[in-house]
């Protein structure tokens, strides 16, 4: 019986979680990926816990990928007196001035400037994901009079939307300084927050091949209305999407929502783009033990949905149950992963474009008719691998590639379990070897059936393209 779970689980490292023991048992209650959010933090937090992921994954003998998320033209609060929050109640004022002063009560600043251009009388202005709402009164280039509608605590550095109030679109300056910073580190992928169009993820590829970075992923996030509008392009120039919802629910309807995500992960599916979904999965273990059935039925239709891998944030960052989170949403997606995906998700690619793809293709139909326990891939550059996973075959994908980079990245796409190999010497050496391995990473039963796929490109000499079925 296949014991690996398909959909990823990727947890956000934070105060609740940064220390090594908790590390451990995160990557031992199923992470796959650990993701450090550049929006809080310093660069030398960030190096720190970039070390100490690497050395418990070296413990558990795990190929753990990170996950660097930029912070993105977020729009936030700035700073408060004496680092306090201040109430606001229903029909005060609040001014919201264009600096870096320290604010308090009547009086809050940002230094985000276009904002003051952009807003005009009656929108809406929403803080602390939705939290607190203010309506403009008036604007003037230097500062927003507003008045509150929805009250309450409002802490500093907390995000502030404006819906329909466009972003500007070029990566800020600190975006800049932590992408060069993450990838000299090594970081395996890279998430855009705050994406409205293709250029965006161009521009940040271009600083990635300027540093020497050019085939780290990129992974687009798409939380506003702007990015909906052209997700075409997205999906054709990323290399994997995220729903991200806390931003995205602001920013449209609440009630488009899960149309919306439904939608992304369709497309990106016919596309074999990967597909992420993000925000408030489990929210409530931020302070219980346990999920609301609503939020285990969430999850479980992600996995129906057939997305990629699930995210997890502040259950994981600063909830109380970082390592139960982990557990419970990986007991969720097992369970829906027991049920057979709905018809139109796996026949929902794309035709066939290429002999790789064609032969990936014919892989996966002869694993689904033969009852193949996995599918043994050979994938220097993963690219065979991430074409099987398209095609959601019901077995696992054991990728074997002699780049533990590559195999980092491999875990963000489903139904993959990477393993590094030596893939030198001639095809049935090669094919020996991977196969001895491939036993003993799936815990193949005796008399397993094998379906083992391989391109030329992905062997030293002799290689040839071809599919085989063995038995061990």
């Amino acid at each position: 019986m296949v014991t690996v779970r398909h959909t990823k689980i990727i947890a956000t490292i934070g105060p609740a979680s940064s220390a090594p023991h908790i590390l451990d048992e995160l990557i031992a209650a199923g992470v796959d990926i650990v993701r450090l959010n550049f929006s809080h933090g310093t660069q030398a937090d960030h190096a720190e816990k970039f070390r100490m992921i690497r050395e418990a994954a070296k413990r558990a003998n795990r190929h753990i990928a990170i996950l660097q998320d930029l912070s993105g033209p977020k729009i936030r609060i700035g700073r408060l007196a004496d680092g306090k929050p201040i109430v606001l109640e229903p029909g005060a004022s609040l001014v919201i001035a264009i600096g870096d002063d320290v604010g308090g009560p009547g009086r809050v600043f940002t230094t985000y400037a276009e904002l003051a251009l952009k807003v005009s009388k009656g929108d809406r202005l929403l803080i602390d994901d939705g939290k607190l709402e203010l309506e403009v009164v008036s604007a003037s280039p230097a500062e927003i009079h507003t008045r509150v509608i929805d009250g309450g605590e409002l802490g500093e550095h907390k995000g502030i939307n404006a819906p329909h109030v466009p972003l500007r679109s070029e990566m800020t300056e600190k975006d800049r300084r932590d992408l060069a910073f993450g990838l000299a580190l090594g970081v395996d992928m890279i998430a855009l927050s705050f994406v409205q169009a293709a250029d965006d993820i161009t521009r940040a590829r271009a600083v990635m091949v300027e540093a020497g970075h050019p085939k780290v992923p990129i992974i687009a996030k798409l939380e506003r209305p702007e990015a909906i509008d052209h997700l075409d392009e997205i999906l054709d120039a990323s290399d994997a999407v995220m729903v991200a919802r806390g931003d995205l629910g602001l920013e449209i309807p609440l009630e488009r929502v899960p149309r919306v995500q439904k939608e992304i992960l369709r497309q990106a599916h016919a596309r074999g783009v990967p597909a992420i979904v993000a925000t408030q999965v489990l929210e409530s273990m931020r302070l219980e033990p346990r999920p609301t059935r609503a939020e285990a039925s969430d999850a479980a239709g992600a996995v129906d949905s057939g997305a990629d891998a699930i995210m997890l944030s502040g259950e994981t960052a600063t909830g109380r149950y970082p390592v139960r989170s982990v557990e419970v949403l990986d007991a969720i997606i097992r369970d829906a992963e027991s049920m057979p995906l709905p018809w139109a998700v796996v026949e929902g690619q794309q035709a066939s474009v290429g002999h790789t793809r064609a032969l990936s293709e014919a892989a996966v139909t002869l694993a689904r008719r033969s009852g193949a326990h996995a599918i043994v891939a050979v994938t220097r550059e993963g690219q065979t691998a991430r074409l099987l996973s398209a095609a959601r075959p019901p077995a696992i994908i054991l990728a074997a590639t002699d780049n533990e980079e590559v195999a980092r990245r491999l875990n963000l796409w489903r139904g993959v379990v990477p393993m590094v190999c030596d893939l030198r010497g001639d095809i049935e050496e090669v094919i020996s070897r991977v196969v001895d391995g491939a036993v003993k990473r799936s815990k193949a039963p005796d008399n397993a059936t094998l379906v083992f796929v391989n391109t030329a490109a992905d062997l030293d000499r002799g290689g040839s393209n071809f599919v085989r079925i063995r038995r061990v």
